[in-house]
């Protein structure tokens, strides 16, 4: 359906943003800390939430948004809108819940268990361990670390690349920890910068993380990788994982749950929120003056000393560029403003790279973040590091919430870490690109992977100056047939602002044309693909279109066969209602249907219509794809990573050549993209081509407490290839020297080169290939 989420609130001055339920208390020894006095601090017993649950309301009206502040002891989404909201309660609140008579469903029944067997596990292991990452990304990676384990880290990235690698301290924090971080260049002085920090609130260990691992990735891949090795010579990267030490050390020592640094406020209650502390638009919306709000803001800007250590270091590095503050979760890429919903400054440009550091994203892992403005997308934030970097200082700046959205939330399971830190790293990268270079391109059409013969093929690009000023007849296009050879260079034409068009050549079928753009700024020169010497190929074949849906018609697909066990969420054509887990429009082709696995109400909660019980099966109409080239495409949304059993679950999809009688695996689908993906597969490579395949796609709930939801769309058989040119006797495509060469091997004799089937190869056959020559 096209229509969009009504926000019915937004959370500011005390309303609590807390972590995510599933808190982890470290089984470690406790060491005294100090009190803000100087006085100790008694240890603190671990505290398991026993009797707590973790359920998912639906909010539908603004009594509901009053009911779930009534009864919540955490909420654990970032806003509260029209859908799904998750929270932390009691058993009086679970009671008050259900009598409220707001519609809900319990995802972990008692954290109480859940937290016991991972302190348990926690204390197996040590809590610590492994070994450095910088030769291969993994061992320090396998778990969380401590605190001396990540100071230990960035001590042996400067060890191992000393010509690289310079370490630094920016300030220290209210219990005297230093706050630390790595200068990673090659880059002459007076070059522009980047920073990447995290772990402004205590809790978001995934942050913590990604921050080590893009240190780890930038020392070890210089040299090897071109596009980092290329980055690190013109310009510098500093990396600072911990920005609130105290709290870091408090979430794993006393309380997983712990967001704030460890200001004792002298009313009972601990800690500023470093992120409300920063001077750009202090005091506003989304910062609480109430000392015992997870956003407590502070007495005044800056009062706490790890936020006055961040405004010294953003003074004083005149030539820092652009900025990552990493936090979890929700997976998000969010750009200036915090403090309002007005756009920003180069709003465009904002929006523009942000889609690219969500593509990026995507590219990487198939994880889809959404992106966009911190107040409009999230919530209105004032005091953040984000408003500041960019509102006081002109800095590009950015925050990325990352994975997940509410599975495992703060709590990430360690097997995440790497997956999360690589998409992350992706961003990253095409941030400084950006930044460095001045500008962002962006292909508005795409990349085409096929084009046809002899026809002109349209490109267009957005191109959006972050930095600099852009340069006159700076956007050009870059051509050739092959992968060898020169590039032919082509400006671009502006045909609106910032928009700018040219075109692939005309080629002959069976040609591979490569491609870049270039967008020249006073600072640097932009590129598409980023990577020095990348470029991007499009085939050129003759393509035929044997069959389309769109299912805005049922053309003869069956939802549910003999053998199916599902209860719920059967196949159905419709015009999907979306929730968390479903989509909530069709896959943007013409009309509006597609087929999802059940259809819930408006506002219904996201598992209200799911698979369950058993499988449900979809299967098409008999297709004809006898053509030897023929390819079957789809587009197909899947989910299974919410509810009690994330990720336990797969829908097999399978062709058959039989009309049915046989089944070969196309694919298993395990991603959680939460996007439609457009899959195509070549036909031969699974069964022979025939008039009698059938597509089948199969959703199935068969783990205890899975929540499964899965969509199709798109569906179409086509046949690509290039028929015989005549005259071209080396199958290149093209007629040739090469070709005259052939023929005057074969000459006198028969063979391939007997055009006018005389059977032999005379000055007859000669004339007629030079006259295709030509």
């Amino acid at each position: 359906m096209r229509k969009s989420l009504q926000t019915i609130t937004r959370r500011t001055g005390a309303l609590r943003v807390l972590a995510a339920a599933l808190a982890i208390l470290s089984p470690l020894a406790i060491s005294p800390s100090l009190e803000a006095d100087g006085g100790p601090r008694p240890p603190e017993d671990p505290f398991f939430h026993d009797g707590r649950s973790v359920v998912r309301a639906t909010v539908a009206t603004a009594r509901d948004v009053r009911v779930v502040l009534a009864i919540a002891k955490d909420v654990l989404n970032h806003r509260i809108d029209v859908g799904p909201v998750d929270l932390v309660v009691d058993a009086d609140g679970l009671r008050a819940l259900a009598k409220s008579g707001l519609a809900h469903e319990v995802l972990v029944p008692d954290l109480g268990p859940v937290l016991r067997a991972d302190f348990a596990a926690r204390a197996k292991r040590g809590g610590a361990g492994g070994d450095g990452g910088v030769a291969g990304g993994g061992g320090f990676f396998d778990d969380f670390r401590r605190l001396e384990e990540i100071e230990a880290k960035l001590a042996e990235l400067v060890a191992a690349r000393p010509d690289l690698v310079t370490p630094f301290t920016i300030g220290t924090s209210l219990e005297g920890r230093p706050i630390r971080g790595v200068r990673i260049t090659k880059a002459p002085a007076g070059s522009p910068g980047i920073l990447y920090n995290a772990t402004q609130h205590a809790r978001e260990w995934g942050a913590t993380t990604t921050a080590c691992f893009i240190a780890d990735r930038l020392v070890a891949l210089e040299g090897s990788d071109p596009r980092i090795t290329a980055l690190l010579s013109r310009a510098w990267v500093d990396v600072v994982p911990v920005v609130n030490p105290d709290g870091y050390v408090y979430s794993w020592d006393v309380n997983r749950l712990w967001r704030k640094n460890r200001r004792n406020n002298g009313d009972g209650s601990f800690g500023v929120d470093l992120n409300r502390n920063w001077a750009f638009q202090w005091g506003g919306g989304g910062a609480s003056t109430s000392p015992d709000s997870e956003t407590y803001r502070g007495p005044f800007a800056f009062s706490e000393p790890e936020s006055a250590a961040m405004r010294d270091y953003f003074a004083a590095q005149t030539t820092l560029v652009a900025h990552i503050d990493f936090h979890s979760y929700s997976q998000l890429v969010l750009s200036p403003w915090g403090y309002t919903t007005a756009a920003p400054p180069n709003a465009a440009g904002f929006n523009a790279l942000g889609l690219e550091m969500r593509d990026a994203i995507q590219r990487a892992t198939g994880a889809a973040y959404v992106a966009g403005p911190i107040a409009s997308t999230l919530y209105v934030a004032s005091g953040s590091s984000v408003d500041h970097a960019f509102g006081a200082h002109g800095v590009i700046s950015w925050t990325i919430e990352v994975r997940d959205k509410g599975a495992y939330g703060f709590v990430m399971p360690a097997s995440e870490i790497v997956p999360n830190a690589t998409e992350n790293l992706a961003a990253a990268l095409e941030l400084a690109d950006a930044a460095v270079d001045g500008a962002v391109v962006r292909l508005s059409g795409g990349v085409p992977a096929t084009v046809e013969p002899g026809l002109a093929a349209p490109i267009s690009a957005e191109v959006r100056v972050m930095r600099g000023a852009p340069v006159a007849g700076g956007v050009r296009l870059f051509t050739r047939l092959g992968s060898s050879g020169a590039f032919t260079e082509t400006p671009m034409e502006e045909t609106a602002a910032a928009s700018f068009a040219a075109s692939l050549p005309a080629a002959p079928c069976g040609a591979r044309i490569e491609w870049y753009i270039e967008a020249a700024t006073t600072v640097g020169t932009a590129r598409s693909p980023r990577a020095p010497g990348a470029v991007y190929a499009t085939q050129v074949v003759a393509t035929e279109i044997l069959f389309a849906d769109t299912f805005e018609t049922n053309l003869g697909w069956s939802a549910g066969v003999a053998g199916d066990t599902a209860t719920s969420g059967i196949w159905t054509r419709v015009d999907p209602v979306g929730t968390i887990a479903q989509p909530e429009n069709d896959s943007a082709d013409a009309g509006a249907l597609c087929f999802v696995t059940g259809q819930g109400a408006v506002g219904g909660a996201a598992g209200a219509a799911d698979v369950d019980g058993g499988i449900t099966t979809l299967l098409s109409p008999t297709l004809d794809a006898s053509n030897p080239e023929s390819r079957v495409s789809y587009r197909r949304w899947y989910s299974n990573n919410l509810g009690g059993a994330p990720n336990a679950d797969s829908m097999p999809i399978s062709i058959s050549g039989d009309n049915g009688a046989t089944w070969v695996l196309l694919e298993d689908v395990t991603e959680n993209a939460g996007a439609w993906v457009e899959k195509s597969f070549r036909v031969a490579d699974f069964v022979a081509p025939s008039a009698a395949v059938r597509l089948r796609f199969i959703a199935r709930d068969l783990g205890q407490g899975s929540l499964v939801e899965a969509g199709v769309d798109f569906v179409r058989v086509v046949a690509q290839g290039c028929p015989p040119v005549a005259g071209d006797l080396d199958g290149d495509g093209v007629v040739g020297g090469a070709d005259l060469a052939l023929l005057l091997a074969e000459w006198g004799n028969a063979g391939d080169a007997d055009l006018d089937g005389s059977g032999t190869v005379d000055a007859a056959d000669l004339s007629i290939l030079l006259d295709l020559w030509s």
